[in-house]
């Protein structure tokens, strides 16, 4: 099944719609998510920023294409030369926030990937944004956490994770969701 979307062609693999380079998908390939806060701070922002410049340039970058932290890790990513995944909770036709389009074309241009489970013409709801999280959760074979907190769609992620086996990396800081992992160490790994 092939259709069109505003940045290219889109198909079906698997039980995905893809728009990009659908290789990024592939088993040999090193990724690492990235959850967090949409209202982030500064001081988070330039620790994530931090953690995306560490990578080395083949780690595919994955996230979720909200504003806040998965924005500033795309944009991180794109500056270092990393490529990225963005997982949708929509379909493609339906991407939100409106505001990141042009991210998301920057993306695909960049040769990474638009990701969704959704057929171009579902809208975002509250179980798609879980179900994303999932996603993301599962693509990466760890986690990086700026900022969240503890009752937000980012512990989700943290969740699926931590059942996954992935490690978390956290910025410590003083946020609920930040104290949490934090204070129950033995699963997640503690990034200053």
């Amino acid at each position: 099944m092939v259709l069109n979307c505003v940045f290219g062609s889109v198909s079906r693999s698997g039980s995905l719609f893809v728009c990009g380079c659908s290789s990024l998908l592939g088993s040999g390939v090193s990724r690492v998510s990235v959850a967090g806060a949409r209202a982030i701070d500064a001081k988070s922002s330039r620790w994530l920023e931090g953690m995306m410049a560490q990578l080395g340039p083949s780690v595919v970058v994955v996230s979720g294409l909200a504003l806040g932290a998965d924005t500033v890790a795309f944009k991180s990513a794109l500056k270092n030369g990393n490529k990225c995944i963005a997982v949708l909770p929509s379909g493609f036709d339906n991407i939100t926030p409106r505001s990141n389009l042009r991210l998301a074309r920057e993306i695909v241009e960049a040769g990474g990937l638009l990701v969704s489970e959704y057929a171009p013409h579902k809208r975002a709801t509250r179980a798609t944004y879980v179900a994303r999280n999932r996603i993301i959760a599962r693509l990466g074979k760890g986690l990086i956490v700026p900022q969240f907190e503890a009752k937000s769609g980012t512990r989700h992620t943290v969740d699926f994770a931590q059942q996954l086996g992935r490690w978390i990396a956290v910025q410590n800081a003083d946020y609920s969701g930040n104290r949490f992992i934090i204070n129950n160490n033995k699963y997640f790994t503690i990034a200053k």
